[in-house]
């Protein structure tokens, strides 16, 4: 697992992580991580089954009624009542179409929401997955700026940290060179 630190300030920071969210979340202790939901509400992610797995099946059970009206872009948030799992940000999840449907509108969403809902609840640590390159086959360099806009634009305190976790190392070095070419890291 790789981190790399952005340039010192006393902004908030952002840094990105190459591996799984589900190796990393022990470690960084983070308030809150984000998840996301495909746009059938559907949990059969790698993330989403990490958390099955430790939170139990009727995470999702309880869960599932708050569901009812999201649209592509919206995030909720799940609190969770286990002092060693950080409550979660479900992003309802765009599929990528032709990019003419508003795909990027909505993936930008679900970062811009997810950063703000951290903020309305006092979050200072979160750890957000790069979205879009898995099932939802979004380019990797769109998404690397639609996402860096998006938490980019809405980042502020309390949020001191924001680490992007990357599964792939296409997105990895994508994330690397978008953050070297805007000078917030070395």
């Amino acid at each position: 697992m790789t981190l790399n630190q952005p340039k010192a300030s006393n902004a908030p920071s952002i840094k990105i992580c190459k591996g799984r969210i589900r190796n990393f979340i022990g470690e960084y202790k983070p308030d809150a991580f984000m998840s996301f939901i495909s746009q059938g509400h559907d949990f059969d992610s790698p993330i989403n089954l990490f958390i099955s797995e430790y939170l139990g099946a009727d995470f999702f059970k309880n869960f599932g009624a708050q569901l009812g009206k999201t649209k592509s872009g919206d995030v909720i948030l799940q609190e969770v009542d286990n002092i060693d799992f950080p409550d979660v940000l479900f992003a309802a999840m765009p599929i990528w179409d032709t990019a003419l449907s508003n795909e990027e509108k909505f993936l930008s969403r679900c970062y811009r929401n997810a950063i703000g809902l951290a903020k309305r609840n006092g979050y200072k640590r979160i750890v957000l997955p790069a979205l879009g390159k898995g099932k939802s086959n979004f380019p990797h360099r769109r998404v690397v700026r639609l996402s860096l806009s998006a938490i980019l634009g809405e980042l502020s305190a309390p949020i001191e940290e924001v680490i992007i976790v990357c599964a792939e190392d296409v997105m990895y070095e994508s994330y690397q060179d978008r953050l070297m070419s805007l000078g917030l890291m070395k």
